[in-house]
Parts: C-alpha cells; sequence; structure tokens
C-alpha cells in the first residue's frame, strides 16, 4: 500500500514539474536565446521570403509549446505596401524534442487578421532553401482580405482557410469559407516553379447551393483563376445577389476568369433550362 502512494506522489511531483520544465526549455530556446530570430530564419528558408515578426513575441505552452505575437509579415516591405502576406496576430506551434537541441522545428501555424497578395509570391533571397514551401502539418488562416489583383477589385473576405499537411507538390487537405460566396473542401496543391496552386475533388457550397469540380490559380500577371464546374442543379440569380463588389473601374479588371460550367437544371430570370453549358471567358487552363 505504501508502494502505491509512494508511484502516485511521484506522477503528482513530476507534473508539478512538468510546466515549470517546459516553461523553462522553452523561454531558455524561443526567447532568451534568441528564438525570434531562429523562427524568422525557419519561416523565411521554406517560404523563400523574409519573415519578419515585428510586433509582441510571447511564450505559448498551450494548446501547444510555442510562440504567440503580433505583426508578422512575409515578404517585402509592409510600409512600402509591396509584402507577400501580413497578420496582425500568429500563434506558432514548435516540436519538443528538437528544442534539446537548439533547434526549431514548426509544427502548426494560426494566423489571425491580415491580407494576403497571391500574384506578389516571390522566391527571391531566403537562404539555400529559397522558394521551398514550408512543411506544416497544419495552417490556418482567420478573418484575412484575399486581394487577387493589385488594383480595381474589392478583396475577397476569408473567414477561415485551413490546409493539413501543407509541402511543396505534396496535396494538401483544405478547407476554406469565403464570407457571403462559398464555402469549399478539397485538396490543395502549391507548385511554386510553375507559380500555380491546383485545387481538386473540390465540394463547393456557392450561397447554399452544392456544386463540384476543380480549379486553379495562375499567379503569372495577369492572374488567372480557371474552374471546371457541374452542378444538378443551380439558381443564378439566386447566387447573383451573393456577388462580391468589384469598386470602381470593374469593367477593366486584372483578371483573367475562365470558368466552364455544366448545370443539369438551371435557372433564372424565370426561366428553367436542362442541360446547361455556359462559359465566363475562354477555356479553363490548368495543365
Amino acid at each position: 500500500m505504501a508502494l502505491k502512494r509512494t508511484k502516485w506522489l511521484v506522477l503528482l511531483v513530476a507534473l508539478l514539474l512538468l510546466f515549470p520544465g517546459l516553461y523553462w526549455l522553452a523561454d531558455t530556446w524561443l526567447e532568451s536565446s534568441g528564438g525570434r530570430q531562429m523562427l524568422e530564419q525557419e519561416l523565411g528558408a521554406r517560404f523563400g521570403m523574409s519573415v519578419r515578426l515585428e510586433g509582441e513575441f510571447d511564450l505559448m505552452l498551450l494548446p501547444d509549446i510555442g510562440v504567440s505575437g503580433t505583426d508578422l509579415v512575409i515578404g517585402g516591405d509592409a510600409n512600402a505596401d509591396s509584402f507577400f502576406a501580413s497578420s496582425r496576430e500568429f500563434e506558432v506551434s514548435v516540436a519538443l524534442k528538437p528544442l534539446f537541441h537548439q533547434q526549431v522545428v514548426v509544427e502548426w501555424i494560426r494566423l489571425t487578421g491580415g491580407q494576403v497578395y497571391p500574384g506578389r509570391y516571390s522566391q527571391s533571397g531566403a537562404g539555400s532553401e529559397a522558394g521551398q514551401l514550408p512543411e506544416i502539418r497544419e495552417l490556418t488562416l482567420q478573418d484575412f482580405d484575399l486581394f487577387l489583383a493589385e488594383e480595381n477589385v474589392a478583396p475577397l473576405r476569408v473567414r477561415t482557410l485551413k490546409v493539413s499537411d501543407f509541402a511543396e507538390r505534396q496535396r494538401a487537405v483544405l478547407g476554406v469559407e469565403v464570407e457571403n460566396l462559398v464555402d469549399a473542401e478539397g485538396w490543395l496543391l502549391w507548385d511554386t516553379e510553375r507559380s500555380k496552386i491546383q485545387f481538386g475533388d473540390l465540394r463547393l457550397d456557392l450561397a447554399g447551393q452544392e456544386v463540384a469540380g476543380e480549379a486553379c490559380l495562375l499567379l503569372e500577371e495577369p492572374v488567372s483563376i480557371n474552374a471546371t464546374l457541374t452542378a444538378p442543379a443551380f439558381d443564378f440569380d439566386a447566387f447573383r445577389e451573393h456577388l462580391p463588389e468589384t469598386g470602381e473601374g470593374g469593367g477593366d479588371l486584372p483578371l483573367d476568369i475562365r470558368v466552364r460550367f455544366s448545370v443539369d437544371e438551371l435557372r433564372s430570370s424565370g426561366v428553367v433550362a436542362r442541360g446547361v453549358v455556359f462559359s465566363l471567358g475562354q477555356d479553363p487552363v490548368c495543365e
């Protein structure tokens, strides 16, 4: 009986020492030993662009070991409006074991409140691994403005974008919600060499209407959106009410939009048509 009490006592002491021990380890390698710079270098080498943590920088023990803070900037100059992405708040989880060897290995990233300009993606100047996308177990963006063009286009408000098993030339599980427009699930593959983001096995909810298909985003100038979609039924008038405003100059959008949409039953302006195939722009090109 005394032996059992001793085991419980040892376990209790170990638990009491766990969090102080983790805090000491995290403090030693993530803050006291220049963790901010180590993390910037790790992310910058993988993104192929500079990553700067310009605001607050605090230790994080829950939900995982890592850091949290404010004002993360990827690529370019935030003051000169040339950055690829920025985030008002960030949380970065790091693997525990590499910390014992004074190494920072990213496990997951969560960014909240910011902007992304896909057309600005660049592979210039971030060390020997420039151009390699980050191999991250989970990447989550919340409440972001996505700018598909520099001028004349209002941003898409991305409520949530979650990518799992994100890496170069590897299909990642995708979930995204664009405010008042679309919820989507499928997979994503980012090919940096070809400046292309491929989307497959897409299951879309377009303003409450089910659509399936595949798509790609070509990041050359001008940015090109390509999609091949199908639906058993679709109410075009109901969908049009949810389309975002394009702002002034909408007739000269610097975007190449190519969509082919096949619908078994299409409703528009009180008319019902069956077996309809219609296109927006030229034929989609994703190869």
